[in-house]
């Protein structure tokens, strides 16, 4: 009996961060604001919530580490980004960055460090959560996917100019 009451009040206490998460009006502003989103209805927005958090991160703060899996995926919203690989610096990211989105992909552990510069917000998304999102609903994993294709091919033209 005691299993089956510990369980319930698991299952509420998820509800409530959800519910609490769906309502932050934090979050629905910074959702507005990211680049990632703009191809979303506020509809699809409005459902994305629940595999998303806004949270803060420190200037030094490492939030993705080379060779661990986060299981998110983050768009830094204020800071410059130190990407680091076997502590080589490879490059510095700048306005709204998407980090997290190789582990996403394939499932692997992270290929670089991620440093934060500066005290800023990021929106956290859970990769569980936004897969079963997108199976959910196909054009908001189409419109997510596209965005994050784009993204991936201005980084390689990037990378091929230099």
């Amino acid at each position: 009996m005691g299993k089956i009451i510990m369980a319930v009040l698991a299952g509420l206490m998820i509800a409530a961060t959800v519910c609490i998460a769906a309502d932050n009006p934090g979050l629905s502003r910074a959702m507005a604001k990211a680049t990632l989103f703009t191809g979303l209805t506020d509809t699809e927005r409005d459902t994305l919530k629940s595999a998303t958090r806004l949270r803060q991160a420190r200037a030094g703060e490492c939030i993705i580490k080379q060779g661990t899996k986060s299981g998110s995926r983050f768009i830094i919203l204020d800071s410059p980004a130190e990407i680091l690989v076997n502590g080589n610096h490879i490059v510095t990211l700048s306005g709204q960055s998407l980090v997290g989105e190789i582990e996403f992909l394939d499932t692997l552990p992270a290929s670089a460090d991620v440093i934060v510069t500066q005290d800023t917000d990021l929106i956290e998304m859970n990769h569980t959560a936004l897969t079963d999102l997108m199976d959910k609903h196909p054009r908001m994993g189409y419109v997510l996917m596209r965005e994050l294709a784009k993204i991936a091919a201005q980084r390689l033209r990037a990378g091929n100019s230099k």
